[in-house]
């Protein structure tokens, strides 16, 4: 038997494990002569689904059920709809499932709905382009490919996450959304982590009404909490006002990094002209300096420099002056990373392309989600999928910093 979207294509059965075998062998014995053959094979691919996931929790016992969701299968002429067991951390799938984002469609078409769906400005003009190329039988795989898209939206802010960072980096974007016949403010609060093998994760990816707010930082940083992040070695992030001492009283032990572009951005805005081209050039050479205790005593001539021109946003860089350069305790290979909220600007840059698109804007909350998962998994399928080269060229000595900080506590 074989299990697809298309009555033209199948999936390669896989073996049956012993165990599933004998679920599916008991659920025969209980008697179901009452069940139509589409009932019959519909439960029986839910037991043997069932049965898979039981197998998974027992070789991950950190990972726990998080109930199913419903998928619609073809087998032979007959289709059928099934709920598919779901582990918290979205690391499961049944193997008699079709590949994922894969449902009989030939690999043109499944690149073309994906295409679609990020190109178009909603999923009905999406379906518009596919009559128009003459697919309009792939409406319904339209459909399911963004509901899967949705469901990965809301899973990525909600599993489970691994207790332990290299690096944690947040940023915030101000988008619009159509609501009726409004468009409505909305800021995007994104964090991206480095684990301990130096792969970039997408950790949390979260829409809020209205402009950037202390309080919604607040929640962001304590669900990544709650979700069970502990030990982080640096948190990067924008001096965003009042953000600052959050981040400390919730990640005691991580160093502060603040961005470097951010702060070039906000010298434009207080300095003149000539002297904000001037404030940059003397930040490059504090960069490149080959000493923490060097870079620091440079930083302060620059403060120095310019206290005239700009008092208040030059005092405030003064005070702060070792979360802007705390990227030079870290390799030398890292620093340019740690320096700035880059890592977030990559899913921050995807979702501009798609805004600009879109008209400016996004057709409905619900469109801008699709978008953000859409871009999210772009990264993790693409230049996030193998560590970064430059967290893998100086791994040892990152995790020898975390060993040391966390590891040898009495």
């Amino acid at each position: 038997m074989s299990t697809t979207t298309s009555p033209q294509a199948s999936v390669a059965q896989p073996s049956v494990p012993a165990e599933i075998e004998e679920q599916i062998h008991q659920a025969l014995a209980g008697g179901l002569g009452d069940f139509s053959v589409r009932e019959l094979l519909s439960f029986l691919l839910a037991t043997a689904a069932g049965a898979e996931r039981s197998a998974y929790l027992r070789r991950h016992p950190g990972d726990k059920g998080n109930g199913s969701y419903p998928r619609a299968l073809e087998v032979g002429s007959l289709d059928l709809h099934l709920d598919v067991p779901r582990p918290r951390t979205g690391q499961f799938r049944p193997t008699l499932l079709p590949a994922l984002y894969q449902r009989g469609y030939s690999d043109e078409v499944q690149q073309l709905v994906l295409a679609l769906l990020s190109s178009a400005r909603s999923i009905n003009a999406a379906k518009t382009a596919l009559k128009k190329l003459g697919l309009s039988c792939s409406e319904d795989e339209l459909d399911a490919v963004a509901k899967d898209f949705l469901e990965e939206f809301e899973l990525r802010n909600s599993r489970p996450l691994d207790p332990d960072l290299l690096a944690l980096f947040v940023d915030g974007k101000y988008v619009e959304f159509k609501d009726g016949e409004r468009l409505r403010p909305a800021t995007i609060y994104v964090a991206v982590g480095i684990d301990r093998e130096g792969k970039k994760r997408g950790l949390a990816c979260v829409t809020r009404p209205g402009r950037e707010n202390l309080e919604d930082w607040k929640k962001l940083l304590r669900a990544l909490l709650e979700r069970g992040l502990r030990r982080v070695l640096i948190v990067v992030q924008d001096d965003f006002s009042g953000l600052l001492p959050i981040t400390q009283s919730l990640f005691p032990q991580a160093d502060v990094q603040l961005c470097i572009v951010h702060m070039q951005r906000n010298a434009k805005t207080h300095l003149g002209k000539p002297e904000a081209t001037e404030f940059t050039q003397r930040l490059r050479a504090i960069k490149a300096c080959y000493s923490p205790e060097r870079a620091a005593l440079e930083f302060d001539e620059l403060c120095q420099h310019f206290a005239t021109a700009s008092p208040t946003f030059i005092a405030e860089l003064a005070k702060k002056r070792d979360h802007y350069l705390r990227f030079l305790h870290y390799p030398e290979p890292l620093q340019a990373t740690l320096s700035t909220t880059n890592v977030v600007e990559a899913v921050n840059g995807q979702l501009e392309r798609l805004r600009r698109n879109n008209g400016g804007y996004f057709q409905s909350e619900e469109n801008l989600h699709l978008k953000l998962a859409i871009a999210m998994r772009s990264l993790e399928e693409g230049k996030w999928l193998r560590p970064c080269a430059d967290a893998r060229a100086c791994i040892d000595q990152l995790n020898a910093l975390f060993a040391r900080r966390f590891e040898t506590e009495s």
